[in-house]
């Protein structure tokens, strides 16, 4: 549905480029069948930028949604609203769908996109994963250097130490071992990690007379 004009995906699908200045990981998810009742499929890593590009110049307008139902389904015209109420002939809400106006070009879209990925090499897992970890941590011992110099005085409640506050997306993430890399990636002889009383979160403190250049 990323290619679908105003549909949730497209509309997330551009946010991320047009209003944030995130580091986004995309990634194609092509599911090949089940096995022991585990689902199983390939994971194609996507180059966000330039797939963002790609939905942008080949957007398709979808100008009806398909609302399907355990006994049957209805279109309306895509922005009126609805709710996930049970319909008095066609039963329980399950589902929706928007439906583009040109169904053959989306097939079409779709299917270069798909000879697209399948001319990529294969690729490690756990190696990707270990450099997605690896770059984490240097994002954010980054993130808190800047931070760090930033501030002209010391901001710590009783102000003897400059304090920067580590990502709550990175503590969601990380492990004890990444904080531990972390701490050593960054370039400071008094560095703690800490809670602050009266605060959510974990911060990164140095004394203020620490060199933060």
């Amino acid at each position: 549905d990323v290619f679908l004009k105003d549909t949730a995906p497209h509309n997330t699908w551009r946010f991320y480029m047009e209003q944030t200045s995130d580091r986004v990981l995309a990634y194609a998810i092509e599911l090949t069948g089940k096995e022991r009742g585990k689902i199983k499929g390939n994971l194609y890593e996507l180059d966000y930028a330039k797939h963002y590009e790609r939905v942008k110049e080949n957007e398709l307008p979808a100008d009806t949604v398909k609302l399907i139902y355990e006994r049957g389904e209805r279109e309306i015209p895509a922005g009126r609203f609805f709710n996930g109420n049970p319909d008095p002939q066609l039963g329980k809400f399950e589902r929706f769908e928007a439906l583009p106006d040109d169904p053959d070009a989306l097939q079409s879209l779709l299917q270069e996109e798909r000879r697209s990925r399948e001319q990529l090499p294969p690729g490690d897992f756990k190696a990707h994963i270990t450099a997605l970890r690896d770059g984490l941590i240097e994002t954010e011992a980054r993130r808190i250097v800047r931070e760090m110099k930033r501030h002209y005085e010391p901001n710590s409640p009783n102000k003897t130490h400059f304090m920067a506050e580590l990502s709550p997306a990175f503590m969601r993430l990380a492990a004890t071992k990444d904080t531990d890399r972390l701490f050593s990636m960054l370039p400071y002889k008094t560095l703690s990690f800490s809670k602050i009383e009266g605060r959510h979160g974990t911060y990164a403190l140095i004394d203020k007379g620490e060199n933060r250049d």
